[in-house]
């Protein structure tokens, strides 16, 4: 037992170093790899987001400045049906897209 004691009075720096970077690593990778964009979310985060939000994506993910109300209102349709929760943003953007472009193109 005296040595266990002995031990850790002498070595308590470096445990609590090796302690701190425990924690403090995992925390920092995960604050890299967090991301606040809306283009790579689902559509949960879709229907709580503003409609300057929601614009703002659909220009960056489309690249098309005309049609952007439309496919605003697409996605937001698309975002009510069942099971979209988990469905991908920058998907239902470019599947609306190209829905657009195949109704004026007819």
């Amino acid at each position: 037992m005296d040595k266990i004691v002995v031990f850790l009075r002498t070595n308590f720096k470096l445990i609590i170093g090796i302690a701190v970077l425990i924690v403090v690593i995992p925390l920092f990778f995960m604050a890299q790899y967090k991301t606040t964009s809306l283009e790579n979310s689902d559509l949960q985060k879709w229907t709580e987001s503003s409609m300057e939000r929601k614009a703002a994506t659909v220009q960056v993910l489309a690249g098309d400045t005309k049609n952007t109300d439309l496919i605003v209102q697409c996605v937001d349709k698309m975002s009510t049906f069942n099971d979209s929760a988990e469905f991908a943003v920058r998907d239902a953007v470019k599947l609306c897209n190209m829905g657009i472009q195949l109704r004026e193109n007819n």
